[in-house]
Formats: C-alpha cells, structure tokens, sequence
C-alpha cells in the first residue's frame, strides 16, 4: 500500500509503545500485502474518505460541545448577576447538507448534527466497508474500541475485568499476559519471510499446503469458512464482496498450481477473513469468529512452518542439499 497517514491512526495507537505502534504499522501492511489491486484501490479511497468524515464530525461535536458550555456559563452568570445575561454570542453549529448515504456520492459522506452524531449506531468506521474489514481483524492490543452503543463494548470490559482478576504463577494478571504473547505472535508471523526461506519458495509438490488447509478447515471457527458464501442467503454480498473466496476454492488453486506457495496460501485465507468481517461489520458476530478463526491460522502457520523447517534441516544433513528439497517436497 502507500504511505499510511500516521495522523489518521494516532488515537488507536495513543497507548502502543513506540516499538508496539511500528509493530501495529508492519502488521496492517502485512494484511493488506495480499489483497487484490482493486481492492487495495478501494481502501486508499474509501480510508482518505473516512478520515475526511470523522474530522468534520469532529468539528461539529466540538461545536456542539462549546455552544453547551457557553449556555452552562450564561445560566450561571445569569443566576450570580440577577437575572442580567452575558451578551457574548454562542458559537452556531454550521447546517450542513444531508447526511451520508452510500448509494447517493452527491451528498455529503457526514451526520449533519452532533444529536444524529450521538444517536447514530455507527461511525465513519464502520460506514466505510474496507476500513471497518481492516480494524476489524485486528487482535489486541491492536484492537479498536467498538462502534457507538455496541454490545461488544461492555462484553470486551466484562472479558478483561475477568482476566485481570486471574493471576499467573508470577502474579501478573493473565490480561497482561495474553497481551505479550497476542504481541510476540504478531511479531512472529512478520518474520515467517525473513526467517523461514520454505515459507516463501514456490512448492513443486503441493501435498504440505494440502496438509496446512485440511488442518484449518478442520478447525471450529472453520466451518462458515468452508463453503462459498450463497448470495441468495446473504443479501447483498455479490454487490460488498468483489473477490469471495472459502477454503473449498483455496484447496483447489493450491491443486491446480494457482496458489504454489506457503505465503500465497496465508494471503489467500486473509482475504477469506477480510471479506467476511467487510461483509459483517465488526461488530457482529461473525467478526469475533474471523478474529477466533485468524488467530488460529496464524498458530498454524507458525507451527506448521517451523516443522517444515526442521524436516529440511534434518534431511539436509541426512542427504545434502539437493536430496533434502527432495524429501521435504514429499513430506
């Protein structure tokens, strides 16, 4: 992708370290690797005008925000002055043409008042399918808070309350803990290309990547993701989803030499993730599934990779190098 737009993601990054915010960079750059030209296109799009819309409700809350304190300061003067009002005029809230529509690119892509602001179920955010796709399968401590007056907000609250009340053999709070290993995992699968050669190089045999998806098609959170999605059952989907997939069709290209290597196959699953939580929001269920689901790949991955690590190098000191490729491509 081009150059992100630091200024764009510094609230969800506020908290992160310096070497966690270079982390969080690195790992939208790694989901976004795979994803198709036009859709990366849409995303370039659809985030500079997602940014353009939170700003201009920024402004209009802010408005808001300081006509109520100057009607709080006047209500006090008037009441320590006997009844004589400060004359001082109170900021105007702009009017602002209709608010945004999806179907209609005339208008305007904001709520037009901080009351239809406050009441909205959503944010620019999620208004904008790719970004919310994007956000949305991030696991912590990357991940966002949940759009305005979500469920999901006080069930994440209740989760973590849970969490920092169990301890761990050292007595940190197993929150902490699974922040650590949420951000060493991250850290991981971003060094899968640099440090497992096997990962990257194109696959002759394709048995191993069959091997890999019959694992994760095997998984719970697998099943919705097992079969293509039935238009007929979501509506809609043809028009959101320009590039669907399922892990039926993925086995297939990794049968017919599409897909010819480990890092393809990872790339190809993350579409299958990014669409659905596009499709879903995230704050829906399915968004928590795909987080489940991806997280699981990710171990996979890993584990999966670092066996086919070891079988080369075992194989490379019982055959040599050429005999070893060999053997390995037949593991």
């Amino acid at each position: 992708m081009s150059e992100l737009n630091t200024d764009s993601v510094a609230e969800s990054t506020m908290d992160l370290s310096e070497e966690e915010k270079q982390l969080f960079f690195d790992t939208m750059f790694r989901i976004t690797d795979g994803l198709p030209g036009h859709e990366l296109e849409l995303i370039r799009k659809e985030a500079s005008e997602c940014e353009a819309a939170l700003k201009k409700e920024i402004e209009i809350l802010e408005a808001a925000l300081a006509a109520q304190t100057d009607t709080d300061q006047d209500e006090t003067g008037e009441e320590q002055n006997g009844g004589s009002l400060n004359t001082s005029p109170i900021p105007v809230i702009p009017v602002i043409p209709p608010e945004y529509d999806a179907t209609n690119t005339s208008v305007n892509n904001y709520l037009p008042t901080a009351d239809k602001i406050l009441d909205c179920e959503l944010s620019p955010l999620d208004r904008y399918f790719t970004v919310s796709a994007l956000i949305g399968r991030l696991r912590e401590p990357f991940d966002t808070p949940p759009p305005p007056h979500s469920g999901l907000a006080q069930l994440r609250l209740n989760a973590i309350a849970a969490l920092e009340k169990k301890k761990n053999k050292n007595n940190v709070p197993m929150y902490q803990v699974r922040k650590v290993q949420s951000i060493e995992k991250y850290k991981n699968v971003l060094k899968l290309k640099e440090l497992n050669e096997i990962y990257t190089e194109k696959q002759v045999d394709p048995s191993a990547m069959l091997a890999l998806v019959k694992r994760i098609s095997n998984h719970r959170t697998a099943a919705v993701f097992r079969k293509a999605v039935n238009p007929l059952e979501a509506p809609g989907y043809t028009d959101r989803i320009l590039f669907p997939t399922d892990l039926t069709l993925i086995k297939r290209f990794v049968m017919c030499g599409y897909i010819q290597s480990f890092e393809e196959l990872h790339q190809n699953v993350g579409l299958i993730c990014h669409n659905c939580v596009k499709f879903n929001g995230r704050d829906s269920d399915y968004c928590l599934l795909t987080r489940e689901f991806e997280n699981y790949v990710d171990d996979s991955f890993l584990d999966f990779m670092q066996k086919q690590k070891e079988k080369a190098s075992v194989a490379t000191q019982a055959f040599g190098p050429g005999e070893a490729l060999e053997s390995t491509e037949q593991s």
